[in-house]
């Protein structure tokens, strides 16, 4: 499964850290551009029940139910909370746009298989998903992290979800995707750090499909 990581230039040391030592970083969930990050709501059955004899149990003022907005940090123990997000679309304007540098920046092409450890197809949503929460269960923090709103359902994202702080990704660079935009400075400097490692493409636009395509290699 071919993946993208869109990245600016603009600190062009964190894109060539990815490049070179061929990992990807994995920033705490607080990071991340959505403020809904780690957010869900939280299900809890209070109540109790009052022993009226031997086996035979009656309602303590009956049972409700009570739903209320929980962050992951209030969980007793969160789990992995870092992430990295990677996209499964390749050619949409707008990712080249927010995570580029408005395509003046970079999309490296990375090959992972379906299924793979700590990876995560993304779940949209129209609403705060609902986890059932006791003092004796709780949701892992992949479960809430794995879902979004509607709202970045064109990003087509999957995401690498850990406690790790980088995801090793050797072997698995296929190809570095340039923006339309980005410049011969950048170009130049790429092919000399690069040289033939890994393919590079410079990309032009498909006016007709209002899309971002691949145009030539260029290395």
């Amino acid at each position: 499964m071919k993946l993208y990581k869109f990245r600016s230039l603009a600190n062009i040391e964190y894109t060539l850290d990815i490049l070179l030592n061929e990992r990807l970083h994995c920033a705490s969930y607080k990071k991340l551009n959505d403020p809904f990050e780690g957010i869900f709501l939280s299900v809890m059955h209070v109540g109790g029940l009052l022993n009226s004899g031997p086996l035979n149990f009656a309602p303590l003022g009956g049972h409700r139910t009570v739903k209320k907005p929980q962050s992951i940090s209030e969980l007793p123990i969160p789990g992995g909370t870092r992430v990295c997000s990677l996209s499964a679309e390749k050619s949409d304007v707008r990712m080249w746009s927010h995570y580029a540098g408005g395509h003046t920046g970079i999309a490296i092409e990375i090959e992972l298989e379906v299924g793979a450890k700590f990876l995560y197809k993304v779940d949209y949503v129209d609403q705060l998903r609902e986890f059932s929460c006791s003092l004796l269960t709780a949701p892992e923090s992949y479960e809430i992290l794995k879902i979004k709103s509607k709202h970045w359902e064109y990003e087509k994202e999957y995401r690498i979800i850990s406690d790790e702080g980088f995801f090793c990704i050797s072997g698995r660079i296929a190809g570095i995707h340039l923006g339309l935009r980005t410049s011969e400075n950048m170009r130049e400097m790429l092919l000399r750090v690069i040289g033939k490692s890994f393919p590079i493409y410079s990309t032009k636009l498909n006016e007709r499909e209002i899309a971002v395509e691949l145009n030539k290699q260029i290395n």
